[in-house]
């Protein structure tokens, strides 16, 4: 006759793996004290705060770039677009003052005139060779 078993070997194995690999190992568990967990929520409450005063910072200065240009163009109703709903006749009229922005505009205009003159050289060559052809065929 077979051998009855309550549980049966597979299931004593299975169930013997899931203890061993769910066991916490003394040398594995960091206990905190409590002046650590302060000091860690503390540090992690400063951070917070200064990330929310620098965007609260960098959304100021961006306000008042905007205000202080859009005041402007507002007294100026000569210039106001009913189409387009915009001031945009005193785009480009007025000195740029962000830096980046300055040295993004000198890197693009520095670039357009080699592009620039070589394209109207290439033109130029192009109108004096059919000048050219037109004279000898005139001839």
């Amino acid at each position: 006759m077979a051998a009855v078993y309550s549980i049966d070997l597979i299931a004593k194995r299975d169930r013997k793996k899931k203890m061993d690999s769910s066991i916490v190992k003394c040398w594995n568990v960091h206990y905190q004290t409590l002046e650590e967990v302060e000091e860690e929520a503390r540090l992690k409450k400063q951070k917070e705060r200064e990330e929310r005063e620098k965007a609260q910072r960098q959304e100021r200065d961006d306000d008042d770039d905007g205000e202080a240009e859009e005041v402007h163009l507002k007294l100026d109703e000569s210039t106001y677009n009913r189409k387009t709903g915009s001031y945009s006749g005193n785009y480009g009229k007025q000195p740029v003052r962000n830096e980046n922005d300055k040295q993004k505009i000198s890197a693009i205009l520095g670039e357009k005139p080699d592009a620039y003159s070589a394209a109207l050289l290439a033109i130029k060559e192009q109108a004096d060779l059919a000048a050219d052809e037109l004279l000898a065929e005139l001839n």
